[in-house]
């Protein structure tokens, strides 16, 4: 038998493990019966042995099912086998088991779990709310103008001096494989504009982003800035210093005679880029010797 074959025999066991009523049964002793959630260590017991998760206890001062006191040991092997069996997704539809460490990271990206449109948050007028992995196709459906399959995305949008919140924008690019959230902030308090680039991906960085400000009819006049991209697990991506900056009034200088801001963002892969060749300091000096004399070094 090959290996391939062996480990796709190991997973039909294991899954039809997962799917048995015995396993059900362990899963519901590893479920505290006061919040209903899956217990992890540390689980306390009660004098009469029934179990409680750790964050109940803390808010309990007695056993919520014979209103008995707690027992001062801890159920160590309810505790090692709750660190060991696999869980099951708690978003209805979702086939995902995992020890609980790996669920945690599970849930937070789950394509069944259930979210608002994003689109809401920033321009107020969307009401949809389902699963997740629904989320682009109603975006594509309802805000087709917000997102594209294209690596690129060109923008004219009105400047609203009165607006408040500091999200002006939100785009989404699936390219790639991948799916690029771009945010346009305008940090009031900082007098500037920002654009950041978060994608689903630990090596969020073999991607970049450029912001291309343009006036249509003076080409001479042109804001270009290119960045790494960041993952969406970054937490303080507002802070970061690999994001796009531009002067509040440099924006301004940039708005076309209907007061609108044109750009384009680009998403591509560092690796297609190309490298640049710095002059070297004997080449700078003869670069410099020419200018000063006004003409050419000729051989």
């Amino acid at each position: 038998m090959s290996s391939t074959s062996s480990l796709a025999g190991k997973k039909l066991v294991l899954n039809t493990l997962l799917e048995t009523d015995h396993y059900e049964s362990l899963i519901k002793e590893l479920t505290c019966k006061k919040c209903n959630k899956y217990m992890r260590p540390p689980i306390h017991l009660c004098v009469d042995g029934h179990s409680l998760c750790g964050k109940c206890f803390e808010k309990s001062f007695q056993c919520h099912v014979c209103q008995k006191e707690f027992a001062s040991i801890r159920p160590v092997a309810l505790e090692s086998l709750a660190n060991k069996i696999l869980f099951p997704c708690t978003n209805k539809g979702c086939p995902k088991h995992s020890v609980l460490s790996q669920l945690d990271i599970h849930n937070t990206h789950c394509q069944f779990r259930i979210i608002n449109c994003f689109m809401s948050r920033v321009y107020g007028e969307c009401k949809w709310k389902g699963c997740a992995g629904d989320w682009m196709d109603h975006c594509f459906q309802e805000h087709c103008d917000k997102v594209t399959d294209l690596p690129f995305i060109t923008v004219k949008n009105k400047w609203d001096a009165k607006r408040t919140e500091p999200v002006l924008n939100y785009f989404l690019l699936r390219c790639y494989e991948k799916v690029f959230n771009v945010y346009q902030i305008y940090d009031k308090r900082g007098g500037r504009m920002m654009w950041t680039v978060l994608v689903n991906d630990e090596n969020a960085e073999k991607y970049y982003f450029e912001i291309d400000i343009f006036l249509p009819n003076l080409p001479s006049k042109r804001i270009t800035y290119r960045r790494p991209c960041k993952c969406e697990k970054d937490a303080d991506f507002l802070e970061h210093t690999q994001n796009v900056y531009i002067p509040v009034e440099n924006v301004f200088s940039m708005l076309d005679e209907d007061e609108q801001i044109n750009f384009i963002v680009r998403i591509g892969e560092v690796e297609n880029l190309p490298l640049f060749n710095a002059p070297t300091a004997s080449e700078s000096m003869i670069l410099l010797q020419d200018e000063d004399h006004g003409v050419a070094k000729q051989e």
